[in-house]
């Protein structure tokens, strides 16, 4: 199962978890960012900086529970920065610990004890060159994944957690479930790696422990107090400070320290691997380096609680408590395994050859190396950084942000140009905004021209006036633009942001004068079949009057022949 997970629908394409990503091991696909587990160190970046809480970590918060309601007995590996993060003191909280149902509650720092003594060994044997801390589970995966050649200064001593679990389990027996409780991420991958043989059982986060604590309605600040299942570890509570385990070193061997190493520490990866570029180009002589991956170190960590003290105040209660306990420095059991063994676990990733590059780079305008921007809105510190994660598939084309904006750009320009529509923009006082090239060619202005102008100054804006007022469109409306000599249908709607409106005209000129011939025809075509009715019914009219003659002086002439017929021409 992955520590740090996705909420697909929360990511937004923002790119600022890759932007923060020390190692850059997130990939983009879909749009989506995913960590990359083979390449991660699990500083936690990543979760602190996404605005949209697309990042999940795993909790082991409901696996503890249900140990403690099953009455497992559940043994405490309590961090020493806790004291940054809840109210209370040391006794107060181990109280609260017994409260949710913890067997045994230690402090972590009794196996930090136990590593300064490793360490303050090392130091006296002056065998190697230099001496990088290995408390760090961050910095650790950071020499191994990514600096190996650095591996042979890192310290071959386990962390504290782990010397600490070694000892809880001596001490309370195997049957026992040891969780640490802590703001540190990496913990959990350190308390899974196989080197440690399941010392640690679970991993709590601070945050899951004020969960916790919320929900059963403890207070730690309101408890009685309980001492510790430990000896007092004294000056070793300094680890979650920086320097502090390089104060917790130089305090068990006294003068004697400084006669053997430099002491310095640092904090943050960036700062580490500049630390890593020094001692490769030599700068660095026979030093004691205390590296922590957390700003402020483990009082700075990314799982402290939501509602902790800011990691300057951290740092002083830390301080503050461990100098006012008595300096006892427990002697280390024999029986305790403090050594580890640290391995090249870096990757060798297929990169493209230069020709490859530029054909990337290409796609997304970038011709010449001089059209490369580095401006580092992808994520990646250069264009060729982020070709080189496009070849090796941990990045999409169109992370490019000025690339899609010119591109877009460039559509918008082509719409607006190529469009035949007077296309125009105002702004809420009718200054013009945009003025496309069909407008240009209408009115007869440049476009900068018309940036100078109001709409008033053009044609008449009473409709846009009106659309910015109640911001209701008109859509298809047929006016007449004598300025440009052109019928159009005029369309008008408001643009929210930016508070503008947008105008566009379809010149309709041609199809009015076609509707106007076809106009003409229709009233000719009736003239002439009004004049045809007219001159027919004058022919109608004048062949009935001859036939009225004709009628009459047949009746006469037929009834002179009946006549003659009926008297057979004797008159009647």
């Amino acid at each position: 199962m992955s520590i740090i997970g996705l909420k697909k629908a929360n990511c937004k394409h923002c790119y600022k978890c890759l932007k923060s990503c020390p190692v850059k091991s997130i990939e983009v696909v879909g749009g989506q960012a995913k960590i990359i587990e083979r390449s991660c160190v699990l500083c936690g970046t990543c979760l602190l900086v996404c605005p949209q809480h697309a990042k999940t970590l795993e909790s082991d918060l409901a696996l503890v529970q249900g140990w403690v309601r099953a009455g497992e007995p559940v043994a405490v590996s309590l961090a020493p920065a806790f004291t940054g993060s809840f109210e209370g003191t040391g006794k107060q909280m181990v109280s609260a610990l017994l409260k949710l149902g913890f067997a045994r509650v230690s402090e972590t720092a009794l196996g930090a004890a136990y590593v300064t003594a490793e360490f303050a060994r090392m130091v006296r044997e002056e065998k190697m060159e230099h001496i990088i801390t290995s408390c760090c589970p961050v910095v650790n995966d950071f020499i191994e994944k990514h600096h190996p050649d650095m591996i042979p200064y890192l310290a071959p001593v386990v962390s504290p957690m782990i010397a600490h679990a070694q000892l809880l389990r001596q001490t309370l027996g195997e049957g026992v479930k040891v969780v640490f409780i802590g703001p540190c991420i990496a913990k959990k991958q350190e308390a899974r790696d196989i080197r440690h043989d399941g010392l640690v059982d679970a991993v709590l986060t601070f945050d899951d422990l004020a969960t916790w604590l919320d929900q059963a309605g403890v207070r730690p600040q309101d408890m009685e107090e309980t001492p510790f299942f430990n000896a007092n570890p004294s000056v070793a509570r300094m680890y979650p400070v920086p320097g502090g385990v390089n104060e917790t070193v130089q305090r068990l061997m006294g003068e004697d320290s400084h006669r053997h190493y430099k002491f310095l520490d640092v904090t943050g990866l960036q700062s580490c691997a500049e630390l890593f570029d020094a001692i490769r180009h030599g700068d660095m002589q026979h030093c004691f380096m205390e590296l922590n991956a957390c700003v402020g170190g483990c009082t700075g960590g990314p799982a402290r609680s939501e509602h902790a003290h800011s990691r300057f105040e951290s740092r002083l209660r830390v301080v503050d408590r461990t100098r006012r306990s008595s300096p006892d420095y427990p002697p280390t059991p024999e029986s305790l395994r403090m050594h580890k063994t640290f391995t090249d676990r870096s990757e060798r990733e297929d990169l493209p050859s230069e020709e490859v590059i530029r054909a990337i780079l290409r796609q997304t305008g970038k011709e010449t190396p001089e059209q490369e921007l580095n401006c580092g809105m992808c994520g990646y510190n250069s264009c060729r950084e982020k070709a080189i994660a496009v070849y090796q598939g941990k990045a999409e084309l169109t992370m490019c942000i000025p690339y899609m904006r010119e591109r877009a750009e460039s559509l918008s320009e082509v719409v607006l140009t190529a469009t035949p529509n007077i296309t125009l923009i105002a702004d809420r006082d009718l200054n013009v905004c945009e003025f496309n090239r069909a407008a240009q060619q209408r009115f007869g202005l440049t476009r900068a021209q018309a940036l100078e102008k109001n709409l008033y100054e053009l044609l008449d804006a009473s409709d846009y006036q009106f659309v910015l007022d109640t911001h209701q469109p008109i859509e298809d409306k047929r006016v007449t633009l004598p300025e440009c000599g052109m019928t159009a249908l005029e369309t008008i709607v408001y643009i929210p942001e930016g508070d503008m409106v947008l105008g566009i005209l379809r010149d309709i000129s041609a199809e009015v004068a076609r509707e106007q011939s076809q106009y003409n025809l229709r009233i000719e075509t009736i003239e002439q079949t009004q004049k045809v009715i007219d001159k027919q019914m004058v022919v109608a009219q004048q062949i009935a009057s001859l036939l009225g003659e004709t009628t009459a002086e047949t009746k006469v002439t037929l009834t002179k022949l009946k006549n003659m017929i009926v008297y057979d021409g004797e008159k009647p």
